[in-house]
């Protein structure tokens, strides 16, 4: 079987840009060891001169030039074009597009003549609010929320990593879906844990919808009663006003000895940071399924994460981690005590969520899943 898959897949696989690239890398690596299926990636790369081809760890990667602007606007009129060529050399039995957005949206009006797969990533309508730039706002409305809209509501066959996404899409979602988890890689289950006392990881980059600045605020009061609480932020900070209200908040609470700013980090880095941490934290406003608890419970982390989208069918409440509500500061700060000040409830905590990762995370199982919904999609004919 020859798939075609279609998403973010980075020039340098050393500089991820965020989870979907992980998860991506991580099911084309998944599938291709099931030995009976042959992936193809295909991504776009704004600004890049032309088409270029290489073979990246085994797997062979398209990188096709896109425009850096107007994309959207232009409904990716270019990209379908591009698209519709390399799959006619490609000459795949399917597509699967890694979102319900721009690369689901091509991948629908590129491969009208096979069945398209799509996963969703992330629900456009929940995340504008928390876009600082006004253009940014304006362009989830006039092109995020509409492509998404669009790819709901045409595809026939999805994905989802937890049930949040199908629950609310609900009846707009007319295709058949699949709740098949995003596959972690085995480096992160091999992490050999020696978490420090009061050592807090985040990982995400610093922007308003993962809601650093929560955290931060939080820290005087875990500092009081966890002496040794330090955080590591794992992630780009992006030159805005938030970055800078974060850091001016650290610098007025005193935590300068507390907070180190790590920027991104490579792959052997992060797994490096989850060895060493004793819990991961992740305050956001808004996730649909994040990446980053998937490997923080591969690694054995604890986890203290809001109540938000599909965060609580990934973090079962006391036994692998805590949710809070979103911006509850207290709570949230009570939550990381009640982990950091007891050594047992890490190991705990930890040994539960590497289980459940070892169950449904594993990119065996999620590729063998993956495998089950492609014969059903072509059996089931073209999209």
């Amino acid at each position: 079987m020859r798939v075609a898959l279609v998403g973010p897949y980075p020039l340098d696989p050393d500089r991820i840009d965020g989870g979907p690239d992980t998860s991506f890398m991580a099911l084309a690596t998944a599938l291709a060891e099931l030995g009976d299926i042959e992936p193809q990636a295909i991504t776009f790369v704004p600004g890049l001169e032309r088409q270029l081809r290489k073979e990246v760890d085994g797997l062979s990667v398209t990188y096709i030039p896109a425009p850096r602007r107007f994309r959207s606007l232009a409904l990716h009129l270019r990209e379908r074009r591009a698209l519709s060529r390399v799959l006619a050399s490609v000459r795949p039995d399917l597509v699967h597009a890694q979102d319900a957005l721009q690369y689901g949206f091509i991948s629908l009006k590129a491969a009208k003549r096979l069945p398209v797969v799509l996963t969703i990533h992330g629900i456009a309508r929940e995340e504008i609010g928390f876009a600082a730039d006004p253009l940014v706002r304006l362009r989830f409305a006039i092109a995020a929320i509409p492509l998404q809209r669009y790819c709901i509501s045409h595809a026939r066959y999805l994905t989802h990593s937890t049930p949040y996404a199908a629950e609310y899409f609900g009846n707009r979602m007319r295709g058949r879906s699949w709740d098949i988890a995003n596959p972690i890689p085995d480096r992160f289950f091999e992490a050999e844990r020696s978490p420090e006392p009061g050592r807090m990881l985040h990982v995400a980059k610093v922007v308003p919808l993962k809601r650093l600045i929560d955290l931060v605020e939080a820290m005087p009061s875990i500092a009081g009663a966890v002496p040794t609480a330090s955080l590591q932020v794992a992630g780009e900070e992006l030159p805005s006003e938030y970055t800078r209200q974060v850091r001016s908040r650290v610098r007025a609470l005193g935590l300068e000895e507390r907070v180190a700013f790590r920027g991104p980090l490579s792959p052997r880095q992060l797994v490096e940071e989850y060895r060493l941490a004793s819990v991961l934290v992740l305050p956001s406003g808004q996730e649909n399924s994040p990446l980053t608890i998937g490997e923080a419970m591969a690694s054995g982390v604890p986890v203290v994460a809001t109540r938000v989208g599909g965060v609580a069918h990934l973090v079962d409440e006391g036994t692998t981690g805590h949710v809070v509500a979103p911006g509850d500061v207290s709570a949230l700060a009570d939550r990381i005590i009640s982990v950091l000040g007891d050594p047992a409830r890490v190991a705990s905590f930890g040994a539960a969520a590497r289980e459940r990762a070892e169950r449904d995370f594993r990119i065996g199982v999620v590729a063998k899943q993956m495998r089950e919904l492609y014969e059903a999609a072509i059996a089931g004919g073209p999209s």
